[in-house]
């Protein structure tokens, strides 16, 4: 089966830029951790990525996070399509709005994630992601500005707005604890189990 223009966009990047776009996500997450702890003793920490662009941000995925979290991490790789991510270790079909298979995880993790949702299913996505954690674990969101501040609710490119205001109502209201992280291109969205 032929990759989403998507997928192959990412297909199409150089090395290099994988490798930029990786440095921009490990800079992120130091942030992150700067501000939120995990309070897991797991090992190897167990992480699960809602989302994967390219296959080669998996081998990223995993050294950013354990030079990051200073442990050995296990990461588990969900996308609603894997054709893009085949020959690559724990991936699996999944879609995220949905609960998760395989166990309880320490983080789970979704950049720029909830603007391929359509609106009404992201807190589901946030839910799920949440539900997911072992006690102590973090489920982290990033997302970008242009996301966050869409006028309405489409973005320009037919991708959908992220309400962050209305999630957060709705994460208090459901006594889900959370955080928010300023990052240069956009904010994380942590939610504390």
């Amino acid at each position: 089966m032929p990759l989403s223009t998507y997928h192959q966009n990412y297909a199409d990047h150089s090395d290099e830029e994988i490798k930029k776009r990786a440095h921009i996500k490990e800079k992120e997450l130091c942030s992150i951790f700067k501000h939120v702890s995990l309070k897991t003793s797991s090992e190897p920490v167990r992480v699960a990525i809602m989302g994967c662009g390219d296959k080669r941000f998996i081998g990223y995925h995993k050294k950013i996070f354990e030079q990051v979290l200073e442990r050995m991490v296990e990461i588990t790789t969900f996308d609603i399509t894997i054709e893009h991510l085949l020959g690559e270790p724990l991936v699996f079909q999944h879609d995220c709005t949905l609960p998760f298979p395989n166990g309880f995880f320490d983080i789970t993790y979704g950049h720029i994630l909830l603007k391929f949702i359509e609106t009404k299913k992201q807190l589901d996505v946030l839910i799920n992601s949440f539900e997911a954690l072992n006690s102590g674990g973090i489920a982290i969101h990033v997302c970008d500005w242009e996301e966050i501040k869409a006028p309405g609710p489409k973005l320009s490119d037919g991708l959908w707005a992220v309400p962050l205001g209305r999630w957060k109502d709705r994460l208090t209201k459901l006594g889900i604890e959370y955080k928010e992280v300023l990052l240069e291109y956009g904010l994380a969205l942590v939610l504390i189990k």
